[in-house]
């Protein structure tokens, strides 16, 4: 599933630490850190896919190339 490439970040890694931690004190349960993190899945690929924007912009010869990133919406 393309919405958990995120979930390979920083941010993803320390949110799933912090969900098996509490698991493991039996604060919650694995189906509730399992909806945690499909709900952490969509809202950071809506965030990032509206709220971000990458541009590059460099030149070859006397051409100047623009790329436009922009993440769609999965």
């Amino acid at each position: 599933m393309s919405y958990q490439l995120y979930r390979n970040t920083t941010l993803g890694h320390t949110l799933q630490e912090a969900l098996d931690e509490l698991i493991q004190c039996g604060q919650i349960t694995h189906q509730l850190a399992l909806k945690v993190l499909l709900q952490f899945d969509k809202v950071i690929n809506n965030a990032l896919a509206s709220k971000i924007k990458s541009r590059l912009t460099f030149k070859v010869g006397h051409k100047k190339i623009s790329l436009i990133y922009e993440p769609r919406v999965v």
